[in-house]
């Protein structure tokens, strides 16, 4: 089975992986429930987990006739009990130990996505169309929000407009992914599709909103208190940094190069990254810079900060192999539990089924005969390894269920990745722009030094030298002040990279440790579960084989 986390985007690509492990509803079968134990659990409990997904999505296509025989055969066993219901509890890293939560460890914001409803309107040409709104409602005690409760509704649109927001006002920090676009009209408007949307999206808010600096955004902040339609709000727009597009610079380029416009970044662009600037000129000049750069046989000199982020970078393309084989394995350990579980409540089904057969021949033959005796000792017993083999199925089933969601870091960190990559290559981009405007600057002091020399060869001075000197001079002048401003912008985004790799390796360190704590925990119960409930079965058999009239095995 491919693994579901190796088709993940590893750009800004708009291709949709939602609908490949849609959300179902458990079957409304009785029967089926009281066979089949705990379920798996819901995305509300478990966040958006590969695993957790994939199981529930297998669990939905089981064959009907399977269905079918689960429910035949749903009276003969009954609810699960406590115990088998609670395979594991798990331990809260932030309780204390009588109990309680620590106060300060409790997140400033709590965010849950719920409520999904479908908005329709009027197309084009009378064709109807629609979206669907979101509850999101807003716990939190952060003095920057205007009151501790806040609930709006919101759009998926504007989910994605928060990211790209986020993308161009956090330069440098590791931003979390948020789910993917659906290309397939059609689903948009299935249950299932939209249930397994709002869990992504709670989801993508829950990890905003467990980033130190994200959660304290103005952009957050107003995704989640204004009210009403987000893109017509004026305080939303106001938090858009003016942004160039490709026609504006294509319209500009022919002027720079006339000499019409000017070609030197204002301060305010150099501090922007290059690709949300509509200057094409300043876009091939970087360029230039970075080929002449490789074309070196030393490269430029790099601060040690530089040097040790450009080591981790390569660094991460190990650690994002590693990652995805372990995903790769425990999707299969995952899917081997599934089937063990359904191998179980197989043959506990069948043993039930020979047991509800002796018990009938029994009856046939008569209540006083040799052979009911031996059919009542029979059914007794393929009923106890019946009703055992189902017990078991439960706790595996269970046991499914809480490795997939326990596994869910290994996702978490794996689809974080590439946002990682991308933030440090925008300290990499923010670099070459400071060392481009650098690298003009010197052209244009030596074309001052060039022309000054000529002009002082001339008697009375040249009037035309003079005026392309002020001209340069004017030029060096808008240079400092975008290379002060380009120089500022490298070193806040080098600064956010420096905290945001420190950050992400104490993330990994303690997500992975409660993980494979929690895993362990879960392991030891499940097989002394069932070590259980077979010393039950022996002593069953062993007080069995002492009552008269028990057949001897």
């Amino acid at each position: 089975m491919q693994d579901p986390l190796s088709s993940l985007a590893f750009a800004d690509e708009e291709d949709d992986l939602e609908e490949e492990v849609p959300i179902h509803d458990e079957p409304s079968l009785p029967e089926e429930a009281l066979l089949a134990g705990s379920a798996p659990l819901r995305d509300e409990e478990q966040g958006n987990s590969s695993y957790t997904d994939t199981y529930a999505t297998r669990a939905q296509q089981d064959d009907t006739t399977r269905v079918d025989t689960l429910a035949s055969y749903g009276q003969l066993v009954g609810p699960p009990s406590y115990d088998d219901s609670v395979l594991f509890e798990r331990n809260d890293p932030n309780e204390e130990p009588g109990g309680a939560s620590s106060a300060s460890s409790r997140p400033p914001l709590k965010i849950s996505v719920t409520d999904p409803v479908k908005k329709v309107e009027q197309g084009f040409l009378g064709v109807q169309g629609g979206h669907v709104t979101y509850r999101v409602s807003t716990s939190t005690s952060l003095p920057t929000f205007s009151r501790p409760e806040v609930t709006v509704r919101r759009r998926f649109r504007d989910f994605v407009a928060l990211a790209d927001l986020l993308k161009v006002t956090h330069r440098g920090y590791f931003i979390p992914p948020r789910p993917e676009k659906n290309p397939v009209e059609g689903q948009r408007a299935q249950q299932d599709f939209v249930e397994q949307r709002r869990a992504a999206l709670q989801h993508y808010l829950e990890q905003l909103a467990a980033h130190p600096a994200l959660s304290r955004s103005e952009e957050l902040k107003a995704f989640l208190e204004i009210e009403g339609a987000l893109a017509d709000s004026y305080q939303w727009r106001q938090l858009h940094p003016m942004q160039g597009s490709v026609l504006e610079g294509i319209a500009r380029l022919p002027k720079q190069l006339l000499g019409q416009e000017g070609t030197i970044a204002a301060p305010a662009e150099a501090a922007q990254s290059t690709k949300n600037t509509s200057d094409l000129l300043r876009r091939w000049k970087e360029y230039a810079t970075s080929f002449k750069d490789n074309l070196k046989s030393e490269p430029a000199p790099m601060s040690e900060a530089e040097v040790s982020l450009r080591n981790e970078k390569i660094k991460i393309d190990d650690f994002q192999d590693k990652v995805m084989a372990a995903s790769r394995k425990a999707e299969k350990m995952v899917k081997e539990f599934e089937e063990m579980g359904n191998a179980l409540g197989d043959l506990g089904l069948a043993f039930i089924k020979i047991a509800k057969y002796e018990d009938e021949e029994g009856a046939r033959t008569g209540p006083y005969t040799d052979s009911s005796s031996a059919s009542k000792a029979i059914s007794a017993d393929t009923r106890r390894i019946g009703m055992s083999s189902v017990r078991l199925s439960r706790l595996t089933r269970q046991a499914t269920a809480s490795f997939a969601t326990e596994l869910s870091p290994i996702h978490d960190h794996l689809a974080l990745t590439p946002a990682v990559g991308k933030a440090l290559r925008e300290r990499e981009q923010a670099l070459l722009t400071l060392h481009a405007l650098e690298a003009e600057l010197r052209r244009k002091r030596r074309g001052i030094g060039s022309l000054e020399q000529e002009g002082s060869q001339v008697f009375g001075g040249d009037k035309g030298k003079t005026r392309r000197v002020a001209n340069l001079q004017s030029d060096v002048a808008a240079l400092e002040a975008a290379i002060e401003a380009a120089g500022a912008e490298y070193n806040r985004v080098l600064e956010r990279n420096l905290k945001e790799m420190q950050r992400w390796a104490a993330d990994r360190g303690r997500d992975f440790t409660t993980m494979l704590n929690q895993f362990a925990g879960m392991e030891v119960a499940f097989h002394e579960r069932c070590r259980d409930v077979w010393l039950e079965v022996a002593e069953q058999f062993e007080e069995g084989a002492g009552s008269p009239g028990t057949a001897q095995h």
